[in-house]
């Protein structure tokens, strides 16, 4: 699973975010989407094999936002037998 933060310009009350939050859960393998208003932040959850963040960015841009920074985190996990 991948944690994706990104700074988005041009949020600027709840109807913006439910438009991207609707737009970004019809993506396959979104686990979480959580915003902050008024910076216009967004994190989102999600499986990288799913789904790949210029498909997230993408949606996002598509409805007449800016994505301006992208943060990505990737978590590894190391089975053991």
């Amino acid at each position: 699973m991948n944690h994706l933060t990104l700074y988005v310009m041009g949020i600027s009350c709840l109807k913006c975010v439910t438009k991207i939050e609707k737009e970004i859960e019809e993506l396959c393998g979104i686990f979480s989407f959580k915003s902050k208003l008024p910076k216009g932040k967004i994190t989102i959850e999600f499986n990288p094999s799913l789904v790949s963040t210029n498909n997230i960015v993408e949606r996002i841009e598509n409805q007449g936002f800016s994505v301006a920074k992208i943060i990505q985190k990737e978590e590894r996990f190391v089975l053991f037998d």
